[in-house]
């Protein structure tokens, strides 16, 4: 007779209750109250993905084990921010958005991509809906092949599915442990419930003021069928760097760290400073307009973080 696990994987994280999958199964543990009293950065001491260590009565968790990866977020509120680690131990991220029916935001998906960048997860782009607006696709794919990103171009839409580009994702998924961020609305349930049959997540419209409503209501881990788990978030509206100062930032934007050796200054913000290379190369269409604001939206988080 075999002996039941001692460890687990965080599918999904309620108020006091964790849901493990342990040997296979899932149960739902509590966690040992000395995981609060332990002084921490982070909002929460367990998060989804992480692997841990239950007690010796096996009806409780004792111990997160050490992370491989973690992609997360800055929180504020009251007292000083703190970070929300929105996946542990993840292999590949996918920023999901929508051409249109919501826009494209840049400002989220750029400031998603430099979050996984600096936690060293590989990132897709993933564009949906892209039967309603093929050539903003591909204007907005080119910006990001430029600076190295992967970027699927896809539709689910009965007539106009991007085969090829869901075969891709498809494989991913499978592949990975992976986590599927981005704006409500963008169509996260709706790709996923296309490429992985019986899922049946909860999809939703938009609303009146076209933004999107928010489907799924938290964040779970799911293990996929041939292999492979995804968490489904929520929709984000923002996705704040935490604990980032401003020469970290710069390298976190490949076309902006680059050019760093060009500045006359080494301390150059590529705000306001003369003969600034970064500036240039924005001004000449060098560099993306959409990236070069999303840079200068995150450094003023950064601008504080190095004053403190």
């Amino acid at each position: 007779m075999s002996t039941p696990s001692s460890t687990g994987l965080v599918l999904r994280v309620d108020a006091k209750l964790c849901h493990v999958e342990i040997d296979g199964a899932t149960r739902q543990l509590p966690l040992a109250g000395k995981l609060f009293e332990q002084r921490s950065h982070e909002k929460r001491p367990v998060a989804v993905g992480d692997l841990v260590r239950l007690d010796p009565t096996a009806e409780a968790i004792e111990e997160v084990l050490p992370r491989t990866s973690q992609l997360h977020r800055r929180t504020a509120g009251e007292g000083a921010p703190r970070a929300q680690v929105v996946a542990a131990n993840i292999t590949h991220t996918f920023v999901v958005s929508s051409c249109r029916q919501p826009r494209f935001q840049p400002e989220l998906v750029d400031s998603v991509l430099a979050a996984a960048a600096r936690a060293r997860i590989p990132a897709t782009l993933v564009l949906t809906k892209h039967d309603l607006d093929a050539d903003a696709a591909v204007e907005i794919a080119a910006i990001y092949d430029r600076v190295g990103v992967a970027v699927l171009m896809t539709s689910t839409a009965p007539g106009r599915e991007t085969t090829e580009e869901l075969d891709r994702l498809q494989r991913l998924l499978h592949e990975n442990r992976s986590v599927f961020t981005g704006p409500s609305g963008a169509g996260k349930s709706t790709l996923l419930n296309s490429l992985i049959p019986g899922l049946n997540l909860r999809t939703g419209s938009l609303n009146r003021i076209r933004q999107g409503k928010h489907t799924t209501s938290h964040t779970e881990l799911i293990p996929l069928p041939g292999g492979g788990h995804v968490l489904d978030t929520p929709g984000v509206r923002n996705f704040g760097l935490f604990h980032c100062g401003t020469q970290e930032l710069q390298f976190l934007f490949p076309e902006i760290g680059a050019r760093l050796p060009r500045c006359a200054f080494r301390s150059c913000l590529h705000t306001k400073e003369t003969d600034c290379a970064v500036r240039a190369a924005a001004e000449a269409g060098e560099i993306a307009r959409s990236r070069y604001d999303s840079y200068r939206m995150l450094l003023e988080d950064a601008v504080e973080e190095d004053a403190e």
